[in-house]
């Protein structure tokens, strides 16, 4: 797979964002002072570079990032094409004025071109549920009213009636799936940021014509135009920031997103409201069709809510359920693989890290396993009682568990009684470094809880995978085993010959 490198450098960044709004600012005032040639001409600049930036970008983004742009840019080139076509088309210049013109035919293709490009945010996932039916509450919030509207200003004009209100309706069906991506994921690229933004502005623009061509207000030349102009450049912004940078950096998702896209619904029937009284001249027909169209919406919604907050509950139940699932898992998995007594993991858990070690690495050669009984543990607890045996045994594991701390890959366990195994990674030569360490260890002076003092011998046998053919996990534990009690007869005969008895004796 090739990597581009990127086509600029990140200074560039900073330069397009001063360059974006500089121009938007300057068709902007142009517009309202009165010079619309200057302001045509602004415009087309930024149509021009964000067009450039989007084919650039379409080109060199990152491979997970290029069906984006190369869909963004046909939706922008669309857009702009229908621009062209409905200024030089239409001759009145309002919405809704007869039947749908080519021009309408491009703006409505524009919308589904965006849907298609935002499909790679998704990640091949579908949308939950309960964003969809958002997005499908949002739409029709602002569609009935709307309708209501337009019936009462285009008599018997059906297709118009639609006609006027499939813009916010698509409006609405895009912003609110943009949103609800940033619902079902926690990181995006950063490049939706500025895409959110520039659907933003059309949304505001379209909702903006609309209100001012139903007063007969409307005109190419309007200052609203400028909005047109600002989604075109964050369009732009949005292939200039994967321009600079190799791969685009994700952007997370903060924690009062979701609950903003769940009130999309009521974000939308607000701007209903708005955009009627706008708009309405208060006739009594119209006004009773309103309410009762926002009074069915209203309690729509409120069931929708109510449902959002079972589901809400619901799935906090779930996960709390889950977490403790997972703790009870964590502490069944610790009492089976930990010596209750010592606080070291117990045969169980030494066994698993063998057949671990020697499944990973069948053909390695330094697997060792010290094994370690306590001389004479019994006599211990016959003289000074089981208490003194367990505190011999509890300080002997806290040894061995230090030692673990500064040695790395080695694990003490104890396997039962007074035999505790050693199983680490490295050669017979640490191995028997290993042992000297642990001789030093277990001989140190142990307090007992009535006060005495006890010191403690042990007898070490060491078995390594280089020692043995066709290395398993009980072979290493058995040769161990065996080796230790080798040492224990052999010590036991030295004492024997030099009649020298030891505290256990």
């Amino acid at each position: 797979m090739t990597v581009h490198p990127p086509l600029l450098t990140a200074r560039w960044w900073g330069v397009g964002v001063v360059t974006a709004l500089l121009l938007c600012t300057a068709v902007l005032t142009l517009l309202l002072t009165g010079r619309p040639g200057a302001a045509v001409y602004g415009s087309g600049l930024v149509r021009v570079l964000a067009l450039t930036l989007l084919a650039a970008a379409a080109a060199r983004a990152p491979a997970a990032l290029r069906p984006m742009f190369r869909r963004l840019l046909a939706a922008t080139l669309t857009y702009v094409t229908a621009e062209t076509v409905f200024i030089f088309t239409s001759p009145s210049l309002l919405i809704s004025t007869g039947q749908p013109s080519f021009a309408d035919a491009l703006y409505l293709l524009f919308y589904p071109l965006v849907l298609w490009a935002l499909r790679p945010l998704r990640i091949g996932r579908q949308l939950p549920l309960m964003p969809q039916l958002n997005i499908l509450a949002t739409t029709l919030t602002i569609v009935l009213p709307l309708y209501v509207l337009l019936a009462r200003q285009l008599p018997g004009q059906q297709v118009s009636w639609w006609m006027g209100a499939l813009y916010p309706a698509l409006d609405a069906w895009v912003l609110s799936t943009l949103l609800a991506l940033l619902f079902t994921r926690r990181r995006l690229p950063l490049v939706a940021l500025p895409v959110l933004t520039g659907v933003l502005l059309v949304v505001l623009g379209d909702l903006a014509y609309l209100i001012l061509s139903s007063r007969g207000m409307y005109s190419p030349l309007h200052p609203v135009t400028a909005l047109w102009t600002s989604a075109m450049a964050a369009f732009g912004l949005s292939a200039l920031r994967v321009l600079t940078a190799g791969t685009d950096p994700a952007w997370n998702r903060p924690i009062w997103v979701p609950r903003l896209v769940q009130l999309g619904p009521y974000v939308a029937l607000g701007v209903a409201v708005l955009t009627w009284v706008l708009v309405s001249d208060g006739g009594t027909v119209e006004q009773v069709a309103f309410s009762g169209i926002m009074a069915l919406t209203a309690l729509l919604l409120a069931r929708q809510e109510l449902l959002g907050v079972r589901q809400r509950r619901l799935t906090a139940r779930l996960r709390a359920a889950a977490r403790a699932l997972q703790g009870s898992r964590r502490d069944l998995w610790r009492q089976l693989h930990t010596d209750d007594l010592t606080g070291l993991p117990n045969r169980r858990a030494c066994l698993d890290r063998l057949d671990s070690w020697l499944a990973q690495h069948p053909g390695r050669t330094d697997v060792g396993v010290l094994f370690l009984d306590l001389d004479g543990f019994k006599n211990v607890n016959d003289r000074y009682g089981h208490a003194a045996g367990d505190e011999v045994l509890r300080v002997t594991g806290q040894r061995l568990a230090g030692l673990a701390t500064r040695e790395q890959e080695l694990l003490p366990a104890r396997l039962s009684g007074d035999e505790f195994a050693l199983v680490f990674l490295g050669s017979p030569e640490r191995g028997e470094s290993l042992a000297r360490q642990v001789g030093t260890l277990i001989t140190r002076p142990i307090d007992l809880p009535d006060g005495q003092t006890l010191t403690t011998a042990g007898s070490l046998g060491q078995m390594h995978s280089r020692q043995v053919a066709g290395v398993t996990t009980s072979a290493l534990l058995s040769g161990a085993d065996h080796a230790m009690y080798r040492v224990k007869r052999e010590r036991k005969g030295e004492r024997a010959a030099e009649h020298t008895p030891t505290l256990f004796d």
